[in-house]
C-alpha cells in the first residue's frame, strides 16, 4: 500500500498458508519480508508517434493515471515515484494521488536514452536524499491494463525466492519458427529465419513461447548499482506470467483505439 495520509489504520490480509499473517499499515512502509520496494514510473516528455503520449486522454483519461492508480492499489509497493523532465507530466502525476515526482536532466529524456539510466538516476537521486530500497518495480506508462494483484504477485515471487531480476511475460500466440525477417539480397527482399532448422512444426509439438511484454520489471537494486546500470531490463533471468489481454502496449494511436475499445468492452 502506497503512503496516503499520516493516519495509521491497520488492517489484516491473509496470505500464502493458515497462520501466515500480515499486517498493513496506511502511513508507514510495509517491507514486505523486510524489503523496501520502490515503484518507478519513467515517462519522459518528447513522444513523436503519439505527441504528449503519457498524458494522452486515454478514453478521457491521462495515460500515466492508470499506471499510478494500479500503483496505489498495490499492497507492497513502499513508495512511487515519477521520473520525468516534464511539467505536464509531472503535474499529473501529483495531482490528488500518493505519487511524488524525480526530475530528469534532459541529457537522459532523448530518443536514444535507456530507461536503466533513468532507473538509476532515481535511485541516486533517492539514495542522496535519504531513501534507501531493496527492489525496483519499473512500471511503464504505457501499459494502462496492468492490474494491482499482479504487481504483488510478481512481488511476492520474486522476494520469496530471492531472485535477483524478473520480467513480465505472455505467450507469443503463433509458432516461432513461422517468425521471419527480411534482407535484401541482390536488389529482392529475402525472407530469413531467425531461428535454425526446418520452418516446419506442429503446434502441439512445440514449446510455448513468451516475450517480454513490458508490464512489469523488477530488479533488486543491488544488482542495478553494482553492475552502474550495465544491464539491459529486459533480460532479466527471471518471468512472472501475465495474461497478454492485460499486456496492451501503446506507442501508436493504433495501439490507443484499440485499448479503448478494450476498455469500453470492460465496462
Amino acid at each position: 500500500m502506497i503512503i496516503r495520509s499520516v493516519f495509521l489504520i491497520a488492517f489484516l490480509s491473509v496470505y500464502d498458508i493458515l497462520g501466515c499473517v500480515s499486517v498493513s499499515i496506511v502511513g508507514v512502509y510495509l517491507m514486505y519480508r523486510d524489503k523496501k520496494i520502490l515503484g518507478l514510473i519513467p515517462a519522459r516528455g518528447g513522444s513523436v508517434a503519439v505527441p504528449e503520449k503519457n498524458i494522452y486522454p486515454l478514453n478521457g483519461k491521462p495515460l500515466i493515471s492508470y499506471t499510478i492508480d494500479s500503483a496505489q492499489k498495490s499492497m507492497l509497493l513502499d513508495a512511487l515515484y515519477c521520473s520525468t523532465n516534464d511539467d505536464k507530466i509531472a503535474a499529473v502525476a501529483t495531482s490528488g494521488t500518493d505519487c511524488r515526482v524525480i526530475r530528469r536532466p534532459d541529457a537522459l529524456c532523448t530518443d536514444t536514452s535507456k530507461t536503466i539510466d533513468c532507473v538509476l538516476h532515481a535511485l541516486n537521486e533517492l539514495s542522496a536524499g535519504g531513501e534507501h530500497f531493496d527492489y525496483v518495480m519499473i512500471l511503464q506508462p504505457t501499459s494502462p491494463l496492468r492490474r494491482a494483484e499482479d504487481i504483488d504477485a510478481c512481488i511476492r515471487y520474486v522476494v520469496d525466492h530471492n531472485l535477483i531480476g524478473c520480467v513480465s511475460i505472455s505467450e507469443i500466440p503463433y509458432l516461432p519458427v513461422l517468425m521471419r525477417h527480411t534482407e535484401y539480397t541482390g536488389g529482392i527482399e529475402k525472407l530469413v529465419s531467425p531461428i535454425a532448422g526446418n520452418g516446419t512444426c506442429r503446434r502441439q509439438d512445440a514449446k510455448i513461447t513468451y516475450y517480454v511484454d513490458g508490464c512489469l520489471y523488477l530488479w533488486a537494486v543491488s544488482e542495478i548499482l553494482s553492475k552502474k546500470g550495465n544491464l539491459s531490463l529486459n533480460d532479466a533471468p527471471f518471468g512472472y506470467k501475465i495474461d497478454s489481454k492485460y499486456a496492451v502496449d501503446i506507442n501508436t494511436m493504433a495501439d490507443i483505439r484499440w485499448c479503448e475499445y478494450l476498455l469500453k468492452e470492460a465496462e
